[in-house]
């Protein structure tokens, strides 16, 4: 037991010999550490014995007599993000070993925040976030700050082969991964060959989807699979062959409408390395979208990866899943322009998962997992499949990257009924049943049981799940109890790569 009694607190411009048993602090000069830190992080401590390196959330004084004090509460551990920005504060609690095998106080407290956060993150093990305000600052330090020297000086410590920008404008470095070598991509659209008029034109929706991903992508290594239906209209069937180039390589699904299996059906048929779920509504929007998507994927740490999802109306569809405890996607119907709270849709980000409209996975995650629950035939099997992912993986989500749906913003999307949601893991969580999909030979096992009390479980505890927009005040969040440790793989999402989808609902087939 650690006794707050006999701390001392030293100010020195030179080394401190410090015990290996000990913790440092480390705080902004002008910032004050609140009333009851020092206990709360000595509770904390002790109910978390592994944990390395510590941050929490933060109190800012009015900028003037007519503003409101704001509160920053921080998400929980993001790898990703904090390469972006020192998203984690200008407050730490480290181990002392930690801080001395990073070079010791000295030049910790004369390197840049963001430099200083970086390399005791390397160096620490257990990562944790407090959920309470822990000291007081001023409005000046709101917002996180971002070093491009030091993220570059990262990257090549930690062997992350990079372009490494930063956008003044928000103060955000951009960390874009170089592929160690070609990767070969399947592209997975299910379809029933609706035609809708874009543009002016009447268009069969897949077809326009294959075209664009070709005529735009700077990535060219994949193939196409696409899942008819049964009823698929032999012209709209001739049109998306056409499309494709003599990349196509066509599934026939003739059961009841399940978007699930259709998708398991159609990676079965693939042989890509990686697996790009596809809407048949969807168009790449930046260029460079599959080549930042694959980027993401280099680290092993990570499952799937989406982009920023947009509308037709160039509003924003999906920024990443939140569960709180009903999933919903994070900044719906905002402009893409809005940077979020803490300047959160300026940054790569660990989110709880990405919508299957325009997502890239790790095929060996995909099989690995059992596919998607066909359990969950329309809506929430996205949502389903990340939260079984995260036990291995992360998902990324971004706004390097973009896309868009194609059909018009003003269709309502499928109704998303919260009751619906509670139903399907009130079952899962008391079944045992496996489902399988098999074509060629092959299958994949979806272990629904497991699955939803997964979900169920991590409803109350996701890191992201407090950041509602029209809830919180600019630059915070709301607040949200303590989440246990996260362990495996992650979901990301890269800032700027965009897509763009015409449904309201993820998987609108027409």
């Amino acid at each position: 037991m650690r006794s707050l009694r006999t701390a001392a607190i030293v100010v020195s411009r030179d080394e401190l010999p410090i015990p290996e048993d000990a913790w440092v602090v480390f705080l902004r000069a002008g910032d004050a550490l609140a009333g009851d830190a020092l206990e709360t992080i000595n509770a904390f401590l002790e109910a978390h014995p592994d944990c390395e390196f510590l941050y929490g959330d933060s109190h800012h004084g009015k900028a003037s007599q007519f503003d409101e004090p704001s509160e920053v509460m921080r998400p929980g551990w993001s790898p990703e993000r904090l390469r972006s920005h020192c998203y984690v504060g200008s407050m730490l609690c480290v181990r002392a070993e930690v801080v001395a095998r990073c070079g010791g106080v000295a030049s910790l407290t004369r390197a840049h925040e963001h430099d200083r956060a970086l390399r005791l993150s390397e160096v620490a093990r257990g990562h944790e976030r407090l959920a309470h305000l822990l000291y007081f600052s001023d409005q000046a330090h709101l917002m996180p700050t971002a070093s491009l020297d030091a993220v570059r000086e990262h990257c090549a410590r930690t062997n992350v082969a990079a372009d490494v920008t930063i956008d003044r404008s928000v103060d955000v470095v951009r960390v874009r991964r170089i592929p160690s070598t070609p990767r070969a991509i399947s592209v997975i659209v299910p379809t029933r060959g609706t035609t809708e008029t874009i543009r002016g034109r009447e268009t069969v929706l897949a077809a326009h989807a294959i075209e664009t991903l070709i005529a735009r992508s700077t990535f060219q290594n994949f193939d196409v699979v696409v899942v008819f239906d049964a009823d698929t209209p032999t012209a709209a069937r001739e049109a998306i062959i056409a499309a494709g180039h003599g990349r196509i390589t066509p599934v026939e699904y003739d059961a009841e409408f399940n978007f699930a299996d259709k998708v398991n059906r159609g990676v079965l048929a693939s042989t890509g390395e990686y697996v790009l779920l596809l809407n048949d509504d969807t168009e790449i929007i930046t260029p460079d979208a599959l080549d930042t998507l694959v980027g993401l994927l280099e680290d092993p740490g990570v499952a799937m990866a989406g982009p920023l999802l947009l509308y037709e109306d160039g509003k924003i569809q999906s920024a990443g899943h939140v569960l709180n405890p009903i999933p919903y996607d994070l900044y719906r119907h905002r402009s893409p322009d809005h940077v979020g709270a803490q300047n959160l849709l300026r940054v790569q980000r660990e989110v709880s998962g990405v919508i299957a409209a325009c997502a890239l996975i790790r095929r060996s995650v995909f099989m690995d997992v059992g596919g998607m629950c066909t359990k969950f035939p329309s809506n929430y099997n996205d949502v389903d499949f990340a939260s079984r992912c995260s036990r291995s993986a992360t998902a990324w989500c971004g706004r390097h990257t973009r896309g868009s749906t194609t059909s018009s913003h003003r269709r309502a999307p499928r109704s998303c009924d919260p009751s619906r949601w509670r139903r399907s893991v009130r079952d899962g969580a008391t079944s045992s049943t496996t489902t399988r999909t098999s074509t060629r030979g092959s299958s994949v096992t979806c272990r629904c049981g497991s699955a939803t009390r997964s979900v169920r479980d991590r409803c109350w505890t996701r890191s992201d799940r407090r950041h509602r927009s029209s809830r919180s005040r600019p630059g915070a969040h709301a607040r949200r109890a303590p989440r246990p440790r996260r362990r495996g793989l992650r979901c990301v999402t890269p800032p700027p790569c965009r897509a763009s989808t015409r449904s309201g609902s993820p998987h609108r087939e027409r």
